[in-house]
């Protein structure tokens, strides 16, 4: 999930015993359950990792990531969520300024960053 404020985007640094991508600078997500919708596993994921409740989402990239195990990721930007943002299960959370992005681990979050910024800046340029 991409969620914007102020200008910064949230980022995590994963547990180094997360088996997937351990140690690693990236936005918080989680994996689809059986039965779930994306946006229901997105909406449960979000209340177990961080304590809030995602609104206003919005798929904003598919990317696919060859890692500890190959993996679709879709990427949704959130406009706003109830709740208090906690640390959950990250070893830490930031917000990352955007002039940052660099420090993201991977380069399909480096993407889906770029594609999230050129789908929420249309328009203001007019």
């Amino acid at each position: 999930m991409i969620l914007e404020k102020g200008g910064k985007i949230l980022v995590e640094k994963r547990k180094s015993t997360k088996k997937t991508a351990p140690g690693c600078i990236t936005f918080p997500a989680g994996h689809v359950e059986a039965g779930e919708t994306r946006e229901d596993a997105l909406m449960r994921e979000m209340e177990e990792e961080l304590g809030i409740i995602p609104e206003n989402i919005e798929l904003v990239y598919i990317g696919d990531f060859e890692c500890e195990e190959n993996q679709r990721i879709f990427f949704y930007a959130c406009k706003s969520y109830r709740g208090d943002i906690q640390k959950k299960e990250a070893e830490d959370l930031y917000w990352m300024p955007l002039s940052d992005a660099h420090i993201l681990s991977h380069d399909i979050s480096r993407k889906a960053l770029e594609a999230y910024l050129k789908k929420s800046r249309k328009g203001i340029d007019k």
